[in-house]
């Protein structure tokens, strides 16, 4: 007996040395809030969680994310952003249709009742914020005309959005072995979704007033959202939250799709069956506050410099020659409206500071007041800058000179070879010096004038003289050709007369 009771001592004591060499197994309680960055999969209560950037839809954080879950009433997100997209307008007045009563007896309800008329908007608000069976299926009938043709939309939409493992039975997530999803998937969801400004406007609104007319009857029906993240009096309240939805059911347990934003960065994240519902609101809570530590954060006077090349380099006229940026003049921002504002970008990737500079440029603007005309001082004022965040903010300051730039020293005035010049900026020695220079014009034309008249004068008498010398000399001409042809005419005749006679008398 002793010899066996050494013997289980023994192995005890080897068994405690083996537990404490195996290392620490991790537990959602060995969470450190004190070290957010920090983050393990077993640290999730959820059986399945995904975090992903809303903009890049890069995933941050995974737990078994490919995994067929139960989504419950997170359906609804495809629901709405289906409604959305449906081309009704908002203030549409809407009938209750009979389908809105099947459901199963221990449906989450609006309510809403078949007859009920009301907008489209006080319907959305309604069987979202409520989780209302009842009302998603009433938005099915309005939206497609029966819920079959909308669940088929439902999975139309799921393939386009490239949700390989995701089939919907029904718009609002009641439980059934074909209606599944994964975490990855319903995060694709909800990041289109979220693109709907009205949407965001829904899911983010913590309470709201539906205006029903019931059996003829006007009532008021206000309304609470189920996302303890967005209601300001819950312990579980997040400032930077925007929403998105929750869901339960007994097979799905505690689930929940959330959005949180903060500096430009929107975080998306899923998480899946959980025990209870505090834990969800914990998990989501962890991996928001993960997410945000895997981003910098770069003030107003960071991101306008990444984007000055882009938006506030200036040419500056009449910079000297010897300018070494040839009158180029990049401009800075001082006095921020709001020096506390910081945009985040996740760290380490160049593609999503490239997209961060983008929207940045894309929301500035910049009205330059200077005349950008050399000399410039570093640190004049040359304009305004006004810049409007994702919150709908604007932020302004002032724009300034971030170097000097000298002017192109001034050419050499006349008056400075001749000084005495200078006295004609006196404005009576001006109007005199007209004066004599408009005497001056006249004279010299008026000689022009009787020049030309001397000169045509001239012109007619040497004309007329070479015309008289050109008659006398052609009547001279006529004589003396006359006097020519007479004794020509004499010498032919004498000529002739001796051949006359030497014909007669030559044989004698």
């Amino acid at each position: 007996m002793f010899r066996f009771r050494r013997l289980m001592a023994a192995a005890l004591v080897v068994a405690l040395s083996v537990l404490c060499a195996l290392p620490a197994l991790a537990a959602p309680e060995d969470y450190n809030k004190n070290m957010p960055q920090v983050l393990k999969e077993d640290y999730l209560y959820g059986d399945a969680a995904i975090l992903i950037d809303g903009e890049s839809g890069v995933v941050l954080l995974s737990k078994n994310a490919k995994a067929r879950m139960y989504p419950a009433s997170t359906t609804k997100i495809m629901t709405l952003m289906l409604a959305l997209e449906s081309g009704i307008a908002m203030d549409t007045r809407v009938i209750i249709p009979q389908q809105a009563a099947q459901i199963s007896s221990d449906s989450s309800l609006v309510p809403v009742f078949p007859g009920d008329e009301m907008t489209f908007r006080d319907l959305l608000y309604g069987f979202m914020m409520r989780s209302g069976n009842d009302g998603a299926n009433a938005v099915a009938v309005l939206v497609a005309g029966s819920l079959e043709a909308f669940v088929a939309r439902m999975n139309q939409k799921a393939e386009a959005l490239g949700c390989a493992d995701t089939h919907f039975v029904n718009a609002h997530g009641l439980h059934s072995e074909d209606h599944y999803t994964t975490a990855w998937d319903m995060a694709k969801i909800t990041r289109a979704a979220l693109e709907l400004d009205a949407f965001r406007q829904i899911v983010s609104t913590s309470s709201y007033t539906m205006n029903i007319v019931r059996n003829g009857s006007a009532t008021t029906q206000r309304i609470t959202s189920t996302n303890s993240l967005i209601l300001s009096d819950s312990s579980y309240y997040y400032e930077n939250c925007i929403g998105v939805k929750t869901g339960y059911h007994s097979a799905a347990g505690q689930c929940f799709v959330g959005a949180a934003e903060q500096d430009g960065v929107r975080l998306i994240a899923v998480d899946f069956h959980c025990a209870q519902s505090s834990q969800r609101w914990t998990d989501a809570i962890r991996m928001f506050n993960y997410g945000f530590t895997k981003y910098t954060a770069y003030t107003l006077d960071q991101m306008f410099g990444m984007a000055a090349s882009r938006i506030a380099t200036l040419k500056i006229s009449n910079a000297a020659r010897n300018d070494p940026y040839g009158g180029q003049l990049d401009l800075r921002i001082a006095q921020i409206s709001d020096p506390n504002y910081a945009r985040m970008v996740e760290s380490d990737n160049a593609d999503a500071m490239e997209r961060a500079i983008d929207d940045f440029v894309s929301r500035s603007e910049l009205v330059i007041t200077d005349d950008m005309v050399a000399p410039v001082s570093e640190g004049e004022i040359m304009g305004q800058f006004r810049y409007l965040d994702r919150s709908g903010e604007s932020i302004t300051a002032l724009l300034i000179a971030s170097r000097s730039i000298a002017e192109q020293p001034p050419r050499a005035k006349l008056t400075d070879i001749f000084p005495w010049l200078q006295v004609f900026n006196n404005p009576l020695v001006k109007l005199l010096a007209l004066v004599l220079l408009a005497l001056l014009v006249l004279l010299i034309v008026s000689g022009i004038v009787q020049q030309n008249r001397k000169d045509r004068r001239r012109s007619r008498i040497y004309e007329a003289r070479r015309q008289e010398y050109l008659r006398q000399t052609s009547a001279e001409q006529r004589q003396t050709r006359a006097r020519n042809d007479s004794r020509r005419g004499r010498k032919t005749d004498k000529k002739r007369a001796s051949s006359y006679d030497d014909d007669l008398f030559g044989n004698f």
